[in-house]
């Protein structure tokens, strides 16, 4: 009967040690919600070297999120500025 415990008790330590392992260990892609990735594009493909909508100026391969508006590309430096401007294009781009 003692064997039968022990060998039951080391079985649910292994269970629960796999468990904890699998749930501690992120894949290397894993980023958080908050961060968005990096669009693939040139800055010689946008409108322009700048945020429209926050106005912070962009670099090669730091460029969040992109939208298309009579027929150029805008970068942004994150979803929530290409979010606002899409509300008003044409309002953030004559601020400007």
């Amino acid at each position: 009967m003692k064997n039968t415990t022990f060998y039951m008790l080391l079985a649910t330590g292994l269970v629960l040690g796999a468990c904890n392992q699998k749930a501690s260990s992120p894949k290397a892609d894993d980023k958080p919600a908050t961060e968005s990735k990096a669009v693939k594009i040139k800055l010689a493909d946008l409108a322009s070297n700048k945020d429209y909508n926050c106005g912070m100026p962009l670099e090669e391969g730091a460029i969040a999120d992109t939208i298309s508006y009579q027929g150029k590309i805008y970068g942004f430096c994150s979803s929530e500025c290409k979010a606002d401007f899409a509300k008003d294009p044409q309002g953030h781009l004559s601020k400007q």
